[in-house]
């Protein structure tokens, strides 16, 4: 619908909304309907803001918008041919009588210059219906008695004013807005009165209002678009005002509260918006169709010309107005415009809609013949009666043949499914068989491992023994052999003793026989020469032999030291390799983080790419296992890691199908420690009530795992949840050894007291055993952890293995010097023997020389004394060699028992060995051999579980299959009964093909018979069907549009009749509010309304000493005179307005004092008798007298903004 214009802002819709109502009033001699608006109580406000609407389907009469009428007032009009008396009494008991001769009607009507006016168009249609040729408007003598006769009740109710509710403006703020920074004003709720310079703010108050309650910028007259009122500088400007809202009719009061502040946001970009809020200062709503119901239900009529009367309009309509302008401002401020333009509208529409009912017309006609047709052809079908029987009989039971079909399809499809609920039973059986086998083969597992365990530690000391009786034979070979050889030794020197012993005694005999007296001094001293030389040679010999004899120790204290040293050295190199190997995992994590695939074979990225492009797996494997663990205690990463070997690297698959498919891609790739592994997507284990006491942590408890299979996989192959973790070793010994293990552990896991970084496995099912757990260092971890947490962790291990490092590094250092002076000392050692050896030759030499002079002084009786020596000692060495070989020959002997006790030892302990490994390598084969049994045992377990979910798959198809038939018999059966309702037997031996064949057959005879019509008999029933609905439609449609037209032209012209009424009520209220507003001053004249030529001026005579004579124009009158009857003109249409808010601008400017007085006494006078009105005036004069003190009148003063900031400075 096109919008309604009323002084450019109002829509057609929104003047639906107006609140209005009526109420007759009976006059003595005719019965006439009036708008008498009622605002005097808040219950008939609450009343008049019911809305409105207007429909084609409604017959309701429009209500006028609501009023308040005046205080009352005694007015006698007498009518006595052309001359009429009026009486205007006051509350003083004066009286102003008023003549009107014909000759100064004459005149009157003479004021009434033509030339004043247009010439109109031809009336409308629409125009001539509203206007009813005026003849509401013929009595106007008779309206204004009765307007005068109104007036008498309301002088007494002078000063009774009362403040309303709701609907009244409490505040307004302004921000950034024209020449202001800050404005905001407090509004009194009956009388305000807003005083100050030009510049200060006060017609910039209204205009705030206008724009902030959705009033366009037009409307003001101060501005083309909302950017214009942005103070200069500014981007943005922001308006504010507060709506009082309690009583009974508050606009949602639950809601809003006692107050609703509506905010208009505007910048220089163009955008515009509302914040609507609660008294609480919430948010309700940021819609502009929120702010105009509002205002709507308030009727605030913010575009009202009259309403909120600006400067510039204020201006016009007290100054400068023309009488067509004034009319217009009368009609626009009365609100008679925007009623007129909506029953325009509606006018418009059922133009339209009975412009329609010819052609609807003609379309009943089209349908009737379409129905008379379609019956003829009804009636033509009508032979061949018992072919059709048959012919439908036939499709009955063809129909019903195939439910018969479908039906025998349900009972396969029911025996199916039972028979799948027998195969999940006997599956579920064989489950429970291989988990009952599993649960066996894990207990046996575990003997077996014990078994092997307990065998282990029998392998370090059956070594031990083995390795000391080899020592032992091999030394007791090594001694047989050394006496072997020193017995051949002694053997070979007695022998060439014996010997020389011969020769010399033949010598000395043969000496004996030449020697003769010798004798001399000479002699003598060569005697003691010699023993003097021999002497010494003694002593160099036993220096010698001391030294020899430290020999021995000073070389076993080398070895010693060397050894130590060396085994420092491996020590030292083995500690350093570590240090380097933390620093490069810390300086890894520190650096990348590290890719989550570096401790996996190089090909696992390419692998898993593979695995995602891949299409034929039926479920994608999940692996490495690894990379779904984290690891919540980074201490024991190494150790875990250990623990759980190969399986962090495994992929896990849910059928041997995918393991074959998976298997080839690893080939492919060339990766071989990544084992695959079989799970169980729908074996969920429940390890409630089957883990240790909660005070213990363990190995599940201290991972976090982000796959339901990879858990129970790791659950089934490594026990990880019944395995404790207690760092401390002798409190894992106390836990695990002290009687019997905690309930539902099986092992315990512990660092080592002394080799950092490796574990001890602790178990103790019936044997107590303790086995290391060695992690290599140089692997990266493949289970996650907290990175920081990691780091952490790492750094104290490479600050404790530090310290250990240089603990070793001083024993080096001290091993080192300790080794220097072992080696120091037996150089010196071997040094002195040399210089002993060499002092010994030289004493020797010493002897021979003494010999050799004895010999020169004693001749022949030295060689024989010399001889004698040789004999001497020749036959004291063969004493000496000959026990030497006996000794040799005795310990040989001994040596033999002993190496024949070491050999028979040795044989022992190599075959205790052999035993040993063969009883291992049994107990290892047979772990191994139940290892594979468990795994074909589980293998067999998924295949079962497997098999259960491929029967319930089958029962679920199965069963969707039999609700697919179920469906599809119910289907068949309802698709057979809206053919054939009664189920039809089919005679024995008839199929479907058979009955098909025959109902085709009959079917070609009827379809011939047929083709000479045109349509089939289902055809012409259908297009009867159809054709009836046709003509009933359009019948039906006709009778509604004649309905409607007529209840919306009834409607219309109610509204028209009670539109002219108003009229006629608004211009007799006005003229005689007029009259008695004049009378306030003592001044005569008369509103002239012309509603034909759309007019309206008044005729005043100010001068009181002239009661008789003719009255003037406005243009002959005073500024101040003007002014004051312009004020009176405003005040007497502000009585015919039903909005709780008047504004006026500057409304004294051309006013003298005396003027300015009266007319400011007088707005006062008639604010007071408006109930529930809020009235603002706007004035650059100072309020005085005894106005500015009522305390229903609130006098507020602005100063120019450019004082306000000085003064905020």
């Amino acid at each position: 619908m096109p919008a309604r214009s009323s002084n450019g802002s109002s829509e057609a819709e929104s003047s639906r909304k107006r609140t209005r109502h009526v109420q007759r009033y009976d006059d003595e001699d005719e019965e006439e309907e009036y708008d008498d608006v009622q605002g005097s109580s808040p219950a008939n406000r609450s009343d008049s803001r019911k809305r409105a609407r207007l429909s084609s389907e409604s017959t309701e009469s429009v209500r006028p918008k609501r009023e308040t009428t005046a205080g009352p007032a005694s007015v006698n009009n007498v009518p006595s041919g052309r001359e009429s008396t009026v009486t205007l009494q006051n509350g003083d008991n004066s009286t102003l009588e008023n003549r009107e001769e014909e000759g100064e009607g004459e005149g009157e009507d003479e004021s009434m210059d033509e030339t004043d006016y247009l010439p109109d168009p031809q009336p409308t249609q629409y125009e001539d219906l509203r206007d009813n040729n005026f003849e509401h408007l013929q009595d106007e003598e008779g309206d204004d008695l009765r307007a005068t006769q109104r007036l008498r009740f309301r002088t007494n109710m002078v000063g009774e004013n009362a403040i309303a509710d709701n609907g009244i403006i409490e505040s307004i703020t302004c921000i950034n807005f024209m020449c202001h920074t800050r404005l905001h004003c407090e509004l009194g709720p009956l009388l305000n009165f807003i005083v100050g310079e030009n510049g200060s703010g006060k017609s910039a108050i209204l205009t705030a209002i206008t724009l902030c309650l959705g009033g366009k910028a037009s409307a003001t007259n101060r501005g083309g678009n909302l950017k214009t009122f942005i103070k200069e500088g500014c981007s943005r400007a922001v308006l504010i005002v507060k709506i009082k809202n309690q009583g009974q009719d508050a606009y949602k009061h639950d809601i809003f509260g006692d107050s609703i502040i509506v905010e208009r946001h505007f910048a220089k970009t163009g955008a515009t918006s509302y914040k609507i809020k609660t008294a609480n200062r919430q948010v309700y709503s940021t819609k502009r169709s929120e702010v105009e119901e509002i205002v709507e239900y308030y009727a605030l009529q913010v575009d009202n010309p009259l309403n909120i009367l600006s400067q510039d309009n204020a201006r016009q309509f007290l100054n400068s107005s023309s009488k067509q302008q004034k009319y217009k401002f009368f009609i626009e401020g009365v609100q008679l415009q925007q009623l007129d333009n909506d029953y325009r509208l509606i006018s418009e529409s059922l133009d339209q809609m009975i412009a329609k009912v010819p052609e609807q017309e003609e379309r009943v006609k089209h349908a009737k013949k379409k129905l008379d047709e379609a019956k003829r052809l009804k009636e033509l079908l009508e032979g061949n009666r018992q072919i059709r029987i048959k012919y439908r009989t036939l499709r009955n039971q063809m129909v019903w043949k195939q439910v018969e079909d479908q039906e025998a399809e349900l009972v396969a499809r029911t025996k199916a499914v039972a028979e799948a609920a027998e195969k999940i039973l006997e599956a579920e059986r064989t489950v429970e068989v291989k988990s009952e086998a599993l649960r066996k083969s894990d207990e046996k597992i575990e003997r077996a491992t014990e078994d092997v365990r307990a065998v282990k530690e029998e392998e370090s000391e059956i070594k031990r023994r083995a390795e000391e009786a080899n020592e032992a034979f091999q030394h007791a070979k090594q001694e047989i052999q050394r006496l072997h050889h020193d017995e051949r030794e002694a053997h070979s020197l007695l022998k060439s003793t014996e010997e020389e012993v011969k020769e010399l005694e033949r010598k000395i005999a043969e000496e004996q026989q030449r020697l003769e007296d010798t004798s001399g001094e000479a002699h003598t001293q060569a005697l003691e020469a010699l023993e003097k030389a021999k002497n010494k040679v003694a002593r160099i010999q036993g220096e010698i032999e001391e030294n020899d004899k430290r020999e021995p120790e000073l070389v076993e204290r080398v070895k010693e030291a060397r050894e130590a040293l060396k085994r420092v050295d491996e020590a030292y190199k083995t500690k350093r390799d570590e240090i380097e190997v933390q620093r490069t995992r810390i300086r890894r994590l520190e650096e990348d983080r590290g890719n989550p695939y570096d401790a996996y074979e190089a090909q696992v990225p390419n692998l898993l790419r593979m695995i995602e492009s891949e299409g034929s797996f039926e479920n994608k494997p999940i692996g490495p296992l690894g990379t779904h663990i984290a690891l919540l205690q980074p201490q024991w990463s190494s150790i875990l890691e250990t623990f759980f070997g190969k399986n962090l690297n495994a992929f896990l698959v849910t059928s041997q199908r995918d393991q074959r498919i998976l298997d080839g891609m690893m080939s492919r790739l060339g990766i071989r420690n990544c084992p695959v592994l079989i799970g169980n997507r729908n074996l969920q284990i429940n390890t409630e009530g089957k883990e240790p006491d909660p005070q213990f942590d363990t190995i599940l408890r201290v991972l976090k795992i982000d796959n339901q299979l990879v858990r129970d996989q790791l659950i089934i192959n490594n026990f990880m949840e019944q395995v404790i973790l207690i760092p401390d070793r002798r409190r894992a010994e106390e836990v695990m050894f002290d009687g019997a293990p905690p309930r539902n552990v099986k092992m315990c896991l512990c660092f080592h007291d002394k080799k950092r970084g490796e574990g001890i496995r602790l178990t103790n099912t019936g044997n107590m055993a303790s086995t290391p757990v060695q992690p290599n260092p140089r692997l990266q971890p493949r289970m996650k952890a907290d990175t920081a947490s990691q780091i952490a962790h790492f750094k104290e291990a490479l600050r404790q293995t530090e310290s250990e490092f240089k603990v070793i590094e001083n024993d080096r250092r001290r091993l080192q010097q300790e080794a220097q002076r072992t080696e120091t000392a037996l150089k010196k050692q071997k040094q002195d023997k040399k210089i002993l050896e060499s002092q010994l030759r030289q004493a020797q030499v010493a002897v021979d020389n003494a010999e050799a002079n004895l010999d020169q002084f004693e001749g022949i009786d030295g060689r024989l004394r010399g001889l004698q020596e040789q004999l001497t000692e020749a036959k004291a060495q063969r004493e000496h060699h000959g026990i030497q070989y006996g000794s040799l020959a005795a310990k040989k002997g001994d040596k033999n028992s002993e190496a024949e006790e070491a050999s028979k030892q040795l044989k022992a302990a190599k075959l205790e060995l052999r035993e040993y490994e063969a009883k291992l390598d049994k107990v290892e084969e047979k772990h191994k051999r139940l290892v594979d049994t468990r795994k074909i045992v589980l293998a067999e377990l998924n295949e079962a579980i497997a098999a259960v979910e491929i029967c319930k798959e089958e029962k679920e198809k199965s069963e969707v299959k039999y609700e697919r038939q179920v469906g599809r018999v119910q289907d068949f059966i309802g698709q057979a009964q809206e053919i054939a309702p009664t189920r039809v037997e089919v005679p024995e031996g008839e199929t479907g093909n058979s009955l098909e064949a025959q109902y085709h057959a009959i079917g070609k005879r009827l379809a011939e018979q047929e083709a000479r019509h045109g349509m089939t008999e289902i055809q012409v029933n259908e297009n009867l069907v159809e054709s009836q609905k046709t003509y009933d439609k359009v019948v039906e449609d006709l009778k509604s549009m004649k309905i409607v037209n007529s209840h919306l032209r009834d409607a219309l012209l109610l509204r028209l009749h009670k539109w002219r009424m108003f009229q006629r009520y608004i211009s007799s209220q006005s003229r005689a509010n007029f009259i008695y507003l004049l009378s306030e001053r003592g001044f005569r004249g008369k509103l002239l309304l012309d509603h034909e030529r759309k007019a309206l001026d008044l005729i005043v005579e100010p001068d009181q000493t002239e009661p008789g004579g003719p009255m003037r124009t406005t243009k002959t009158l005073s500024g101040g005179e003007k002014s004051f009857s312009s004020i009176c003109l405003l005040l007497s249409i502000w009585e015919a307005m039903g909005s709780p808010l008047r504004c006026l601008d500057e409304f004294d400017v051309f006013m003298d004092n005396v003027n300015r007085a009266i007319s400011t006494n007088m707005l006062i006078t008639a604010a007071r008798r408006s109930v529930n009105r809020q009235y603002i005036f706007i004035t650059p004069n100072s309020i005085e007298g005894r106005s500015a003190l009522e305390k229903d009148v609130k006098v507020i003063r602005l100063t120019d903004p450019r004082q306000r900031t000085l003064a905020d400075h």
